[in-house]
């Protein structure tokens, strides 16, 4: 009787932890599959893209604002 209920037991341990393997490898194939990387990718790209658009665009309002300095110094029009 002993052997038969440690038997189940053994079985029953090894039913849950096989499910519980099988449910964390799909999982971790499902987060490094191509379309989720390439998902992830392409949300920092964006990201970085904003942010150098952005600094970019600051960079321009400071030229234009020292060029307005020089020529009010130098006493030239304004474009």
């Amino acid at each position: 009787m002993r052997r038969i209920f440690w038997g189940l037991v053994g079985v029953g341990l090894g039913v849950v932890v096989g499910a519980q393997v099988v449910r964390w490898a799909n999982r971790t194939k499902a987060k490094y599959s191509p379309p989720n990387l390439a998902r992830e990718a392409g949300g920092k790209i964006a990201g970085i893209a904003d942010r150098l658009r952005e600094t970019v665009q600051l960079g321009l309002e400071e030229m234009d604002q020292a060029e307005a300095e020089i020529r009010a110094e130098l006493g030239l029009p304004p474009q």
